[in-house]
């Protein structure tokens, strides 16, 4: 998958998790868009490993969000439970027994019109999701092009109308699956990258069961066949010897997306203000975490430190940690954020940023500018590396973000090119075998506070490449080593029994989770 900008600093999104909750509502919303219908039950399968913490991250909260047509950053997510409730939709989780290959597996079942549907999604971290079977048909359909799903009562009408499609499409045809379903209905699959027709040719159209047009869920998504204008650091750095970073960026997402490079700067913009809000409502209001394992007051506690005088790295460090940590603590209270590169790490990159433009006396528009440069960053980490912590332990979020933030930080105080690079790598290399180790499943123990230790590495990290400092791995090696390290780690140690999760302490945390379950929805 080619990333986008946006795939990076996005989606804009209700917490806590990018991977287990905004990538849950995208699954969610292609398969309520697939069934063409609400049924009267659903029900969500988890991969094993994951079935034990998905209620922590909300996870069947956001699929049935998905299924109702809300999307990830929509306020009326947050009650999706209590509205199918109110709907009389039954929903029931399951652990998936069968073997899946990948963590972030999650199934929806569903009967509509008489047709039982089953929908396989994977969340492959950062929100970015793909659909890879419908009604045990092979498909990829990741929310980047058009979908098409029909059935057919015949094969030979299923096969004259994928022939038909295809040259339609042309080029334009990205995937196409076709086979026979369970109930003896034969099931068409095709991906495009422009519309498909409002219609099938009328001698096909007699054995047609349904036909379900699925838009993408993307306006800033791929759409074009231009060779992206960098794909690591070497030749960003290249790219960047005769026009401005922050050119070379905006062109990228323009040749990818089609979008106009004012669209990708309003874009960038509105995260801004997006994330200004978030952390405005943090300091004033009281947050309530959902598994309330820490006190949601850590933030404004940190605050008031950076103002006190008596902290020891004076006001700015202080403040960008606050900043940090309450970004972190609206995620984990499913606040409106903007998960950089995930929900879990969806306060590093603000805090840094924030604070440091606050320091240089940036205007919006170059703040918005560096949440730019930061996602480049991001994509080039991503197109090689996992964003997700159940995949590759945390240096996957936190180290990833702290990585993107050093490079904005660098770039905001006018650090070249090659210092904005080595500031990602000197940070990154320095999270290498972070672990995911949450005692209980909810995004608070170690998340909101690791938050503010991303903000201190990132800045260690800008601050030794503005000096002048570089990574003597190169930048491109730091990248290798860390999908290197995602590999080897223990799965142990991505999300499930190690490390924290292993003490005394996290043993306390889980029972008050399992209590307080019993009175949630």
């Amino acid at each position: 998958m080619s990333l986008g900008l946006f795939d990076v600093v996005g989606p804009v999104m209700h917490g806590p998790s990018s991977s287990h909750t905004a990538g849950a509502n995208r699954i969610g919303y292609l398969a309520g868009k697939i069934m063409g219908g609400l049924p009267d039950n659903l029900e969500f399968g988890f991969h094993p490993i994951y079935y034990g913490i998905y209620a922590g991250q909300r996870t069947h909260a956001a699929l049935a969000a998905g299924c109702l047509g809300y999307r990830e950053d929509d306020d009326l997510s947050v009650q999706a439970l209590k509205e199918a409730e109110a709907r009389g939709i039954a929903i029931d989780c399951y652990p998936i027994k069968e073997e899946e290959p990948h963590r972030n597996t999650m199934r929806v079942h569903g009967l509509v019109d008489g047709t039982h549907w089953e929908i396989n999604g994977v969340s492959v971290g950062g929100g970015n999701i793909i659909i890879n079977r419908i009604n045990g048909v092979e498909i990829s359909l990741d929310g980047n092009n058009w979908g098409l799903v029909m059935r057919f009562s015949n094969r030979e009408p299923m096969e004259k109308t994928g022939k038909w499609l295809a040259e339609w499409a042309g080029k334009g045809l990205k995937a196409v699956c076709h086979g026979r379903e369970s109930h003896g209905e034969w099931l068409y699959c095709g991906a495009f990258r422009h519309e498909p027709p409002q219609e099938i040719p009328e001698e096909c159209q007699k054995d047609l069961l349904s036909f379900r047009k699925i838009e993408p869920l993307y306006v800033f998504r791929l759409n074009s066949n231009k060779k992206p204008r960098f794909s690591d650091f070497e030749n960003l750095m290249a790219a960047a010897e005769h026009k401005p970073l922050i050119q070379v960026v905006i062109q990228y997402e323009s040749d990818r997306s089609g979008q106009p490079a004012g669209r990708v700067l309003e874009e960038a913009e509105r995260l801004v203000q997006i994330s200004r809000e978030a952390m405005k409502k943090g300091f004033q209001e009281p947050i309530e975490l959902i598994g309330g394992l820490c006190s949601g007051r850590e933030g404004k506690q940190l605050w008031q430190h950076a103002l006190s005088g008596r902290n020891l790295m004076g006001s700015p460090f202080n403040k960008a940690l606050a900043r940090s940590v309450v970004m972190a603590e609206m995620n984990g209270a499913m606040g409106r954020v903007v998960a950089a590169p995930t929900g879990g790490a969806a306060g590093t990159l603000p805090g840094v940023l924030f604070t440091v433009a606050e320091q240089l006396e940036a205007d919006d528009q170059r703040l918005a500018q560096a949440f730019l440069i930061s996602a480049a960053i991001g994509v080039v980490i991503g197109n090689r590396a996992s964003f997700s912590g159940a995949v590759g332990g945390c240096q996957s979020e936190i180290g990833i973000a702290a990585a993107m933030a050093a490079a904005g930080a660098a770039w905001l105080a006018s650090g070249s090119t090659e210092a904005v690079v080595h500031a990602a790598a000197l940070a990154l290399k320095n999270i290498l075998g972070l672990t995911c180790d949450p005692p209980a499943s909810p995004v608070e123990v170690p998340c909101i506070k690791r938050n503010g230790m991303g903000t201190a590495v990132a800045l260690m990290g800008a601050e030794m490449a503005l000096a002048g400092l570089r990574s003597t791995v190169t930048p491109d090696d730091v990248v290798v080593a860390l999908a290197d390290t995602q590999r080897r780690l223990p799965s142990e140690l991505k999300g499930s029994c190690g490390g924290l999760a292993s003490t005394k302490s996290a043993e306390r945390m889980r029972q008050a989770w399992t209590e307080k379950l019993h009175t949630m929805q």
